[in-house]
């Protein structure tokens, strides 16, 4: 009987295309209270890594500072034969630095609404102002694809 975990695992190749395409990722950080803080986020790859911007006064900026270990899952489908997500442990790295900061809002406002840096470029400046970048750096990968099952039996 063929491994069906090993043939639905999605190559390194597919995961960098479905992270492309993929409009959310859920971030989970650690709460004060030890508890799960899971949130969804809009990001872009930037250097092959998952980033995003937020406020640097927000709940997971501060869970980050206290603990820096969490993780992301991006998934989609809504049958089960369709079903394909990639979920990561890792850690989180903020960096304080407007210009990621702006590279990562540039390359949003192409994913998300098709503006290029000429004409977002201003008021994404001025969005930024007050944000800090996150920045997730993979430790372990699970990844499925449904649609691979019936090659896989």
């Amino acid at each position: 009987m063929p491994n069906v975990r090993a043939a639905i695992k999605l190559s390194d190749e597919e995961q960098r295309q479905f992270f492309e395409t993929a409009k959310t990722v859920i971030m989970a950080t650690h709460n004060h209270d030890g508890y799960p803080h899971l949130v969804p986020m809009w990001f872009s790859m930037i250097d092959g890594l998952v980033s995003m911007h937020t406020y640097k006064t927000s709940q997971k900026v501060l869970n980050i500072q206290r603990d820096p270990r969490g993780s992301i899952l991006i998934e989609d489908g809504t049958e089960y034969d369709k079903l394909r997500g990639v979920f990561i442990r890792g850690r989180f790295e903020l960096i304080d630095d407007q210009e990621l900061c702006y590279r990562i809002a540039v390359a949003s406002a192409r994913k998300y609404n098709g503006l290029d840096e000429e004409t977002a470029g201003p008021a994404l400046r001025h969005y930024i102002r007050k944000r800090i970048a996150l920045v997730f750096h993979p430790e372990k990968t699970s990844s499925w694809d449904h649609r691979k099952i019936g090659s896989a039996r």
